[in-house]
């Protein structure tokens, strides 16, 4: 019986390090992934931002050299599109953290649903 035990704890061992090591690897993946998204978000949000901020800036001053706008106009206008765009660059930081902790916590969650169907099953 003690060497039935010893066994059994012998080939426990192996399977229990190697689940560690796979479980280990996966929440590395799931780590980097969820990093290269929450990066790609920012980038993204950066882009759409800058393009944002050049067309308006690009429709004031095209205003202003078609005359619709009036001289006293134009630098307040810059002024609140730059105030704007400094918010929504402010903000992007917080958004890709965001982002990164919901694709972490949302891949952690779902291994213990397939694990709560299968053990109902």
């Amino acid at each position: 019986m003690a060497s039935e035990a010893s066994t059994a704890d012998r080939d426990e061992s192996p399977r229990s390090s190697a689940d560690a090591i796979r479980q280990l690897a996966v929440h590395a993946a799931r780590i980097q992934l969820a990093s290269l998204t929450a990066t790609s978000r920012f980038l993204a949000g950066w882009a759409q931002s800058a393009d944002r901020y050049a067309q308006t800036l690009s429709d004031e001053l095209l205003g202003r050299a078609r005359g619709a706008t009036a001289p006293g106009e134009l630098v307040p206008r810059l002024a609140d599109a730059t105030s704007a765009h400094l918010r929504e660059l402010s903000s992007l930081p917080s958004l890709a953290v965001d982002h990164f902790n919901q694709q972490v916590t949302h891949a952690e969650r779902e291994p213990e649903r397939g694990r709560r169907r299968s053990e109902a099953s």
